[in-house]
């Protein structure tokens, strides 16, 4: 399989910006957003020199079929479209491929992983445990984003699409090569849950990054 971004970089409430209901229409402010959030997690990276071309219309539609698939409903959330975005940005998402698989095929890996514990929130708090077991250069922002994020597990866990999208971010990182990878990965896809994280020594909030109008999408720094 492909290796999400090598992770190459030294340098992601619920995310609860709905959908705009069941309107197929992808939400106005939703692209600018995740470019936004794209362009400070590659700030540094070679990837901060690559154009954006096609990624947000094709993670809107590879988030939808993901949604379809795994909640028989499309009214998806932004965690997943920015989950979705990042993996075509990064990865490919050709033929549907979620990180080099098949969506049904990773919703299975999803599925098996979940079912290993009682429950979601077993599964959360086991990444934490996880988290605060990394050790070396890069993974300074581990138990940092253990802490910060247990400070309310209903995030991640509470909520069906949302532990969906945190368990593909577990997945994942741990199929990266190294613990500084491993850390960077479930940083990228915790913030896009929790909207908060610490992403190497940065902390970002995305919690507003669509939200507000009139004005450029902007992450922010946490207080």
């Amino acid at each position: 399989m492909r290796r999400l971004i090598g992770v190459a970089f030294g340098t992601a409430s619920l995310l609860a910006l709905s959908s705009t209901g069941t309107l197929a229409q992808m939400p106005p402010e939703w692209p600018g957003a995740a470019r936004a959030v794209l362009s400070e997690l590659e700030k540094g990276s070679p990837m901060a020199e690559r154009p954006f071309k096609d990624e947000m219309r094709q993670g809107w539609t590879l988030a939808r079929k993901w949604r379809l698939h795994n909640n028989r409903n499309t009214e998806i959330v932004m965690a997943e479209y920015l989950a979705m975005v990042t993996l075509c940005r990064w990865s490919g998402c050709a033929k549907d491929t979620v990180a080099g698989k098949s969506i049904p095929a990773r919703a299975n890996d999803v599925k098996a992983e979940k079912k290993r514990y009682a429950d979601t929130y077993a599964m959360v708090d086991a990444s934490f445990a996880w988290l605060n077991e990394l050790n070396g250069p890069g993974t300074e922002a581990a138990k940092k984003n253990a802490a910060l994020w247990a400070k309310d597990k209903d995030v991640s866990a509470a909520d069906f699409a949302i532990s969906n999208i945190y368990a593909l971010g577990w997945l994942l990182a741990r199929e990266q090569p190294d613990a500084h990878r491993q850390a960077m990965m479930m940083g990228i896809f915790g913030l896009f849950v929790n909207e908060k994280a610490w992403i190497s020594d940065r902390c970002l909030d995305i919690s507003k990054v669509a939200t507000i109008l009139d004005a450029p999408p902007k992450v922010e720094s946490c207080e």
